[in-house]
């Protein structure tokens, strides 16, 4: 059950793709993520995978609370900030979600969305 959340929808990179490999994000809530997130540790999560990690019903509170949508492709891949496609990082009861990808031609954004705490 979800206890607490923080909606951020705050942009945390905007810049080529090698430029982002190296970086560490501690995100600026007051849900404590419990350590700095580098990339390598939410990029290879999809944010169609937490629901099988997590409760049916705490899924739909994050899509409802974060405000995020589904394409109208047959996977129905969720989107964040700038369309961008959604991943997420757990640890101890803390799931942040990032929207991540491709802006424009070697432009890459990245977005912290929101972070939630489970009880």
């Amino acid at each position: 059950m979800i206890i607490k959340y923080a909606r951020t929808k705050s942009l945390l990179f905007d810049g080529n793709e090698s430029e982002i490999l190296d970086r560490y994000f501690v995100p600026d809530t007051d849900i404590e993520a419990g350590m700095a997130i580098k990339f390598h540790d939410f990029a290879g999560n999809t944010f169609e995978d937490l629901r099988s990690i997590i409760s049916e019903a705490d899924f739909e509170n994050i899509v409802q609370t974060g405000g995020f949508t589904a394409d109208n492709g047959f996977l129905k891949l969720y989107k964040g900030s700038d369309s961008l496609r959604l991943y997420f990082f757990k640890k101890a009861g803390v799931i942040v979600v990032f929207a991540y990808g491709e802006f424009q031609p070697t432009r890459y954004k990245l977005y912290l969305e929101g972070v939630w705490k489970l009880s």
